[in-house]
């Protein structure tokens, strides 16, 4: 009898494995983003020098299928700010760097399409405008893979943005207001 318990017991734990293993694995990777930039864009809207800092603890999920392609990234901002800055006025604002998740389908290789999706606020100037909060997903494709084997992606199309959003004047007006002298 007791043999028979063991021989049931070790059957019931191979199934419970066999059930659970989909032939994935995951990797972590941790970057630390330090990012420092002057905004062509923003600096030529606002007419005086603005900078983006982006500081955040990026925690990278890789998810591969058995082929060994990654089909799955989740990119966690880990309390990380983007800054907008002009050192010509002394202001700045920051908002919380956002998630991402990004499907490559059946693998990741060089010209494959990749949906990324980016969920929460994705922008914002406190006390001049409502946030930038929602859902936007965009199409890229495959370019390549960074030196930790990250896919470059080059983005294509906007192919849902739901939520709320500022016109291009309006968030213009914010973030050089709130960054002028007056």
């Amino acid at each position: 009898m007791r043999q028979l318990a063991v021989v049931l017991s070790m059957a019931v734990v191979a199934l419970i494995a066999a059930g659970t293993s989909s032939g994935q694995h995951a990797q972590q990777i941790h970057i630390a983003i330090d990012d420092h930039f002057q905004s062509d864009f923003w600096s030529g809207q606002c007419g005086f020098d603005v900078f983006i800092d982006t500081v955040a603890d990026l925690q990278v999920t890789l998810v591969y299928n058995t082929d060994g392609l990654i089909v799955r990234e989740i990119d966690r901002a880990g309390g990380g700010t983007v800054t907008f800055r002009s050192p010509d006025t002394g202001r700045s604002f920051s908002f919380p760097a956002q998630p991402s998740q990004w499907d490559y389908g059946s693998g990741a290789v060089i010209g494959s399409p990749v949906t990324v999706s980016f969920t929460g606020l994705q922008g914002h100037v406190p006390g001049k405008i409502s946030s930038d909060a929602g859902l936007l997903r965009l199409l890229g494709v495959v370019e390549g893979f960074d030196e930790l084997g990250i896919p470059e992606v080059e983005f294509v199309d906007v192919i849902a943005d739901r939520g709320n959003r500022g016109t291009l004047e309006a968030i213009t007006a914010a973030i050089c207001g709130t960054l002028s002298d007056s």
